[in-house]
This record gives structure tokens, sequence and C-alpha cells, in this order.
């Protein structure tokens, strides 16, 4: 079995943090990523034509929280190669774990450039900057090729995680990110057929399970389109920021809509997470964190002790977000739900550590189970549409 990297999200704290839940994920992993791979080696036709291409994503739950992994490979690479990645709104850029299995590729020195060596990629690893053709197996078992990706290849592991980091930037942010004289941009970005980017999870009772254990489901997808798809409001993103951020009109907390986001020393912003859990914020002028409200519940571990204080519920929350323009409100009401996502909403901090010192919100995956979530890469622009219940 080819070792399997896990890293990190940017956003909102690691659903998989004990080695044993690391090594259970890493073995249910690595045989889907290895059959979908298998497709790229005994299916000859790339994907070009068709009006959206179905991409399986497979989703990784636990106490609640959730990430989804997207599996890619290479061009003319065996189906062992194969390699699971966390798909990362909070990052804009795709980096791959094994340098040195890319540069074995007999075909490396023709497909695949070095664009900068010994660099350093997010999240710590020392890394070369390839430029060559990623490979992505459809739903329906043909190949869609992102020919002139431009990705970190890490070529050891960071001093911080003691891993190699393997995660696919979804994330959409104007202006795009340098690394010397190189552009920095989500691999989703780079093919102009096929702008449009929709995210839609399973429902909620598919994607956790009641039990404590490492839970995988798959079903969710990430659907690409050549055209804008029906029923969404698309909103501009926030520019010349590192994360994909739109602006947070209001709050409530069930019926009682909050002061917050009030005056804010720094604009509020509202970033928008692909995975993890409840909704989350920051509140450094204590319009709500200190109140009371209903169905106060214990905050999670990961507040402590970088977050502190907090207060948390489960109570109904609804959530008006969008540009200077226009907004989206929607709903959250986890009380159909299964038991783990039903004992928290929202978490609110005087200074929440993943808000990377930013004052806002984070929609955390939690609104993507509620929503469809569109990200147009030819525009710069986000976009929702509410889920029918029967979907959430």
């Amino acid at each position: 079995m080819t070792k399997m990297h896990i890293s990190n999200p940017s956003l909102h704290p690691p659903v998989v943090m004990m080695q044993s839940d690391r090594d259970s994920l890493a073995s249910q992993l690595s045989p889907i990523s290895a059959e979908l791979a298998a497709r790229v080696t005994t299916v000859s036709r790339t994907a070009v034509a068709a009006a959206s291409l179905n991409i399986p994503l497979t989703t990784v739950s636990l106490n609640g929280n959730f990430d989804a992994y997207i599996h890619i490979t290479y061009r003319d690479a065996p189906a062992t190669l194969s390699v699971p990645l966390m798909v990362d709104s909070g990052n804009f850029s795709l980096i791959v774990p094994e340098y040195e299995k890319i540069a074995a590729l007999p075909n490396f020195g023709t497909d695949y450039a070095i664009l900068a060596d010994n660099v350093t990629e997010p999240w710590g690893c020392p890394a070369k900057i390839l430029k060559g053709p990623i490979r992505i197996p459809t739903q329906d078992g043909s190949i869609y090729e992102i020919p002139g990706c431009v990705f970190y290849a890490c070529t050891g592991t960071s001093p911080s995680t003691k891993q190699r980091t393997a995660n696919f930037g979804a994330g959409c942010i104007s202006p795009w990110g340098r690394e010397g004289n190189v552009t920095i941009q989500s691999p989703l970005s780079f093919d102009p057929a096929y702008p449009f980017a929709e995210f839609n999870y399973v429902s909620a009772s598919r994607i956790f399970s009641a039990t404590s254990q490492v839970n995988l489901a798959q079903g969710s997808s990430l659907t690409l389109y050549r055209t804008t798809p029906t029923g969404y409001q698309m909103f501009n993103i926030i520019k010349n920021l590192m994360w994909m951020s739109l602006i947070p009109r209001s709050l409530s907390i069930g019926a009682v809509k909050t002061a917050w986001p009030g005056l804010l020393t720094l604009p509020p912003i509202a970033m928008v997470d692909t995975g993890g859990g409840p909704v989350f914020l920051s509140d450094p002028n204590a319009d709500i964190y200190t109140a009371n409200w209903p169905n106060i519940v214990p905050s999670p571990s990961w507040t402590s002790p970088g977050s502190l204080p907090c207060e948390s519920t489960k109570q109904d929350i609804t959530i008006d977000v969008g540009d200077t323009g226009s907004s989206f409100t929607y709903r959250i009401d986890t009380s159909t739900l299964p038991p783990p996502v039903q004992g928290l909403t929202l978490v609110m901090c005087r200074s929440c550590e993943y808000m990377r010192q930013n004052q806002g919100m984070n929609l955390g995956g939690i609104s993507a189970l509620f929503n469809y979530i569109l990200i147009d890469f030819s525009s710069g622009k986000v976009g929702f549409k509410a889920k029918a219940a029967a979907l959430v």
C-alpha cells in the first residue's frame, strides 16, 4: 500500500487528530483512491466535451466535523501512484506529497517542468514548484486532465507537522498568490473551459456516524460546469485576502437578531469553508459571547487554549452573507440531523484562533450541509443555493 499523507485544513481544526484514527483513515482511503486511479489506466478518453464533469469526493467525519478528499493521479502513472488529497477552500494551491515519485515517471522530462526549487509550501514542507498535467477520475470513468497545472511537490517533511502535505486548494482569491516570480492559484482555476465548481455533499445522515469512529462516506461530488448552473445567488469575493471570503451582514440566534458583527476595528469577513463543523466567530466587542443564549452547550476542545473565552450554543441560527450589493439568508437548524451534528451550531469567542487574526466568522462545514456552494473562478465569485430539507 502506498504511504498516505494527511494534511491539516487551513481554517478549522483537523477532523482526525489521533494517530490511530489517521491509520484507520489511511487504510480505508487508499483502496478508494487506487480503484479510482485504475480507471485512469484503463479508460483511454479524456473528458473534454461534456457540459459538466462530476468528480467523486469521499467525506471523512468524526465527532460532528467533516472533511472531503479528492483523488488525483498523473499522466501515464500507475494506479499505485494515486493520491488522496484533502479538499481545502482555505487554501488556493495544489500540494502533492512526493516529488520523487513524479520525477521517476518515464515521461517526467517531457510532461513536467520545474518552475522553482528549494521553496517551502504553506504547511512548511520543502518543495519544488512544478508545471504539468494533473489527472482526476470522474464519476463516469472518464479522465479530466488539467494539462498546465502549477503545483507544489514536497521533497521532505514539515519541521512542525513531521509529515508531507497532501492538499487540494479549492479557494478563490484575488489577486492570486506569488512564490517568487511564479503565480500560485487553485488547480480548479487553470481550465477556462470549466470555470464553475460546485460542491454538493450527501446528506448528514450519510456523512456522520453515531459512533465515535472515523466514518467514510461516498456520494458527495465536485461538479465542474462550462456555464453557470441555475438557481444560485452569486457574490463578489473580498479582494486582497488570503482566504476566500464574503461579507457577513447579520446573525440571528433563534428568533433574536444579534448586534454582531457591530462596529469592528477591521472590516468583518465570512470565510467560506467547505469542511469542518459549526459556524464560529470572533467577537472582540463582546456583543454576543458574554450573553446567556438559549441552549448553551460546552465549547469544543479546540477552543482551548487559543480561543478562550468562548460561549457555544446548539440553538438554530440564521446567517445573512453576501457582498456590498446583495446578500443570501439561510437558517441552520440541526434538530433533524444525526446526533453528532445536533449538539453544536455556533461557537462565539472573543478572538477565535482559527479566524487567523481576522475579525468575522467562518461559515463552517455545517453551512455546506444546508447549501450547495458554487465558485466562479473566472469572475472571482462565490454563490449559494439552498438545499431541500430532504437533502440536508
